[in-house]
């Protein structure tokens, strides 16, 4: 056999399935490669009439790819087999991140798949994908429409898979949550959940995601009670799975903490903290962002309670993490030094206070520049502390230059303008009884 009849023994499909294998082993280089070759095969084929006629579009290009305008452009082949292949190029820039190029080859994909396989499970799995990528890029109307077309295809076809099913509800349910629809994420996720239950039983691993997101939704909207058992059920599933010490199981004590907290339960949120705390450490170190948040939320409970000897080095503990991981004029070492200066100034340690705020002021400046809403609140921290002291002359300046930011920034009419408003005329009202309580003095 020679080798061009070697070369035509390879259809397009064993490329396919070969450019499979190299994206699950993470090759992702090695399986665009593989779908690029797929590509070239199957027009190879198409051209010498071994696939069933069709209309292809004017535009088809010999490269599989083009930059039109920044953009990446797919060479689109009117043609069901060609499905397959697009779709592949779309998970492939999705887990590279190249989110345009994904966003092109998944709607090819979903171009040819709605003329040739309109209302199947391949094509509610694309939207799937699709609404992923535009997630990703913010653009949330096209998520929820993606997401809709699929779940309606999946509760439609009685040979839908349940799991994929699952999925659905849940990434919807989801994007109603983080954008606060509270009332129609929650039978979302209650439905996810059943049918996940259905399907692979109450106590499988996978369930303890979607309980998590559901207590989480609970947990947003004020319904404390019924967020803590379903973060209790994940835990213990979490726990099954994966033992007692693993990072998946700090995260939902780190919910539960904070839940605790927001109860009033303050030893038993400190409890569950430092619990989360250990499991952090000893499994990510004490750099890594995750145990460096919950140092956050351990070191804000101490706060909260005003036992400043506990918040504080834990507060320096994570400055000198979050200095060190991000440098020293990053905007989450501003965050930490209001924090810290926070602490000072609620024991009266007034220098100390007024250095971390001040430093915190001039990160955050550097940062997103002199007029943005940011900059207005550190100001408005530091005629706070002006204020503690009776400096009334400074707190007044920084009170005025805060608000003047506020205005320009978020508009006069914006809750933070009014709040800021409220707390610059009862500094009004102590500088005139100030004011007059001296010249009682001066008349006596």
């Amino acid at each position: 056999m020679d080798q061009s009849q070697s070369q035509d023994s390879i259809n397009f499909k064993a490329y396919i399935e070969a450019g499979k294998r190299a994206f699950d082993l993470g090759r992702y280089e090695d399986a665009e490669r593989l779908y690029q070759k797929a590509l070239i095969e199957a027009r190879r084929e198409k051209a010498n009439g071994l696939m069933s006629p069709d209309e292809t579009s004017d535009n088809t290009l010999d490269a599989i790819t083009q930059e039109d305008s920044g953009k990446s452009r797919i060479a689109l082949v009117d043609d069901p087999n060609f499905a397959e292949i697009y779709r592949g190029f779309g998970e492939i820039y999705s887990m590279q991140g190249s989110w345009l190029k994904a966003e092109d080859a998944l709607k090819a994909a979903l171009s040819v798949q709605e003329k040739w396989h309109h209302d199947s499970n391949e094509l509610a799995e694309t939207l799937n994908k699709l609404g992923q990528v535009y997630r990703v890029e913010g653009k949330f109307q096209e998520v929820e429409n993606c997401f809709r077309r699929a779940l309606s295809i999946y509760e439609n076809r009685e040979d839908s898979d349940k799991n994929q099913l699952a999925e659905t509800l849940e990434s919807l349910a989801d994007l109603y949550r983080l954008h606060g629809k509270y009332e129609q994420a929650e039978p979302l996720f209650s439905k996810a959940i059943a049918v996940r239950e259905a399907t692979l039983g109450p106590n499988h691993p996978t369930i303890s995601a979607m309980l998590q997101n559901l207590a989480l939704l609970y947990h947003a909207e004020g319904r404390y009670d019924k967020a803590e058992p379903i973060y209790a059920r994940a835990l213990k599933l979490n726990e099954e799975k994966w033992g007692s010490s693993h990072p998946s199981v700090a995260i939902i004590l780190n919910y539960m903490a904070e839940l605790y907290r927001l109860q009033g339960n303050f030893p038993k949120a400190e409890e569950t903290h430092w619990k989360a705390l250990k499991i952090r450490q000893t499994a990510l170190g004490l750099d890594h962002p995750s145990t460096a948040q919950t140092l956050s939320n351990l070191a804000n409970l101490f706060h909260i309670q005003c036992k400043y000897d506990q918040a504080e080095p834990l507060y320096k503990t994570l400055l000198e993490i979050r200095t060190r991981d991000w440098g020293a004029k990053h905007m989450h070492v501003a965050e930490v030094l209001n924090s810290l200066a926070e602490v000072y100034q609620d024991q009266g340690r007034y220098a100390e206070a007024e250095q971390h705020f001040w430093r915190a002021l001039s990160i955050i400046q550097e940062n997103v520049g002199p007029e943005h809403a940011s900059v207005a609140k550190a100001i408005e921290n530091l005629a706070h502390l002006y204020e503690d002291q009776e400096n009334f002359e400074e707190a007044d300046r920084l009170y005025r230059w805060s608000l003047g930011l506020c205005e320009k920034t978020l508009g006069v009419e914006h809750p933070e303008v009014a709040a800021l408003m409220a707390k610059y005329a009862s500094l009004q009202k102590k500088m005139v009884s100030d004011d007059e309580d001296t010249d009682l003095l001066w008349n006596n």
